[in-house]
């Protein structure tokens, strides 16, 4: 019991921070997950992805990620992909335990540690949710085309999932890269934030055990998401159904 406990605690997190115009964050909350990730006193390494950021990302992540080893920092010139790019990075990703999660901290730090021990527990996927008994903070809108979605996704694709959407999320490396390399990369970014709902069907149809966990949520300051956009990509959904 007490080596297994040992193995555990010695496992490396590899935590993904996708973002795309953040200067007015990034130093900031990016000091946070750091510090975060170092309380929990375990193997890490933090990776910024810059998802073709326009704005002063690039220079202000540039200038403090080298002082600390742990943190690393990507650039993509093709974004924003949404989630292709960040997929990609993951591929790279030197830990056990492969975790991504919002650059504006929608989801509350204090949940971290319980997304990685999920995965230590066992689990193959660990997902943090809106919609499991904590009210989130978001605007009508916002909840009702997010309620619609989901609920067309567990009708259409037989998802069991109640939150597809939520940037809170954590694998195990060895059952994410396989489901990468079968999702591949939509070049064409056609897949958009369908992206998580692909693969946690995909995830689901090879029977990974998945723990779903209520968090508390709070809409960020800015939100990338656009109504319009999002619905060009119901032919690729359409068309899932019968690939999978």
């Amino acid at each position: 019991m007490i080596g297994t406990e040992k193995k555990r605690r010695e496992k490396m997190i590899s935590l993904f921070i996708p973002c795309y115009n953040e200067e007015k964050m990034i130093e900031e909350n990016i000091k946070k997950i750091y510090e975060t990730l170092r309380k929990l006193k375990k193997p890490f390494e933090l990776i910024i992805v810059n998802d073709g950021s326009t704005d002063k990302t690039e220079f202000i992540a540039k200038r403090f990620a080298p002082k600390q080893k742990e943190i690393k920092y990507m650039f993509y010139e093709n974004g924003p992909s949404r989630r292709e790019n960040l997929a990609e990075a993951m591929k790279k990703a030197k830990g056990e335990i492969i975790v991504f999660m919002d650059l504006d901290l929608s989801v509350d730090l204090v949940y971290l540690p319980k997304l990685i021990e999920s995965i230590e527990a066992g689990n193959d996927v660990a997902i943090g949710s809106r919609y499991k008994g904590v009210q989130a903070r978001r605007t009508l809108g916002r909840k009702i085309i997010s309620t619609i979605y989901n609920f067309i996704m567990q009708t259409y694709l037989k998802s069991k999932i109640h939150d597809h959407q939520c940037g809170f999320k954590a694998f195990k490396k060895e059952k994410l890269l396989p489901l990468l390399e079968e999702i591949g990369y939509d070049s064409k970014f056609e897949r958009g934030w369908f992206w998580d709902v692909e693969l946690l069907v995909r995830a689901q149809k090879k029977g990974y055990k998945i723990d779903e966990f209520s968090v508390q949520w709070h809409a960020g300051k800015q939100s990338s998401f656009d109504l319009k956009r999002e619905l060009k990509m119901l032919p690729y959904v359409l068309k899932l159904k019968w690939r999978i």
